[in-house]
């Protein structure tokens, strides 16, 4: 445990974690890289620096809403195509330009 390997990443034992705690904290938050905690040769957690974990959570965050955008879409594609009603164009604030049914410019 004198020296840890921040490459892709360290991995200790709970034994570890319980005995330098400390010092794996400090090697996280200076490598930016995880710790990864094993008891008996099973995963069981793994040690993130804060900022780490915050970009992680919000990169997960957008990937969650473009998916449901598009889970939306497809929705919406269905009950026009059920109810034999097309869809007409909107205007994107943003952009300020119409969109297609398929969601293209």
């Amino acid at each position: 445990m004198d020296n840890l390997n921040f490459i892709n990443g360290a991995t200790v034992s709970a034994t570890d974690v319980r005995k330098s705690w400390t010092k794996i904290v400090k090697g996280v938050k200076e490598s930016k890289r995880p710790v990864f905690v094993f008891t008996n040769n099973v995963p069981e957690a793994v040690v993130l620096d804060f900022e780490e974990y915050q970009a992680i959570e919000k990169e997960l965050e957008a990937a969650r809403r473009e998916e449901l955008g598009r889970q939306m879409l497809a929705d919406l594609l269905e009950i026009s195509e059920l109810e034999n009603k097309p869809i007409t164009p909107l205007m994107v604030a943003e952009f300020d330009t119409p969109y297609d049914t398929a969601g293209k410019k």
